[in-house]
């Protein structure tokens, strides 16, 4: 049976996970150093430069982190789906890279309209040896301002509801959130427009 869940606003939570000091409100301050605890991280938008490191990415994925993410065990990313993770049209797709100093890609996320300006597909994903310490919040909190900057005022997202780190990852965020439950998949919404009154409260606009 099909449930609706809604979750409102928590403009503490919200706040908390939002401004990190160093992560970028707008996409021209991209590409930027942030800092990570002991870590300092790079952030960037892919391009299709970064196509090889993304596949190494993704090939170093384990089998259940892949399954979750593409809702099937690819082997490894093929050519199309690269270029559709990295050389896309800038006025309706963002996708950002956070890198080790090395180079090593360890997330990746992305924002895309298909249809309407306002809506918008996300998805995101963080290497194995990275999940479980709040990289994913950032990268996707980051990804919101940047594609609210665009004019998206919703994201969606079909997650598999087995995913439930994915799922208390997105409740967690402090974003207003619908959900319809009750199958093997929920279809998450996310409400972007939350973010402006966030902004103007902590600039004190």
């Amino acid at each position: 049976m099909r449930r609706y869940l809604c979750q409102p606003t928590d403009p503490a939570r919200l706040a908390a996970r939002l401004w990190r000091p160093g992560w970028p409100s707008q996409r021209a301050q991209l590409p930027c150093l942030v800092p990570w605890g002991a870590v300092t991280l790079h952030l960037s938008e892919a391009s299709e430069q970064d196509e090889p490191a993304l596949l190494r990415a993704y090939a170093m994925l384990g089998e259940q982190s892949r399954y979750l993410r593409f809702m099937r065990m690819p082997a490894e990313p093929t050519a199309e789906q690269l270029a559709w993770f990295t050389r896309y049209p800038r006025e309706r797709q963002l996708a950002l890279l956070l890198s080790t100093p090395e180079g090593e890609v360890i997330a990746h996320a992305q924002s895309v309209r298909r249809r309407s300006p306002e809506r918008a597909e996300f998805a995101c994903v963080v290497a194995d040896a990275w999940q479980g310490q709040g990289l994913g919040s950032a990268l996707l909190l980051t990804l919101a301002l940047l594609a609210r900057e665009q004019g998206v005022e919703e994201w969606v997202a079909e997650v598999l509801s087995e995913n439930r780190p994915m799922l208390t990852l997105l409740r967690g965020l402090g974003l207003p959130l619908s959900c319809v439950t009750g199958g093997a998949t929920q279809v998450v919404r996310l409400d972007l427009t939350a973010l402006d009154l966030a902004r103007s409260a902590t600039k004190g606009e």
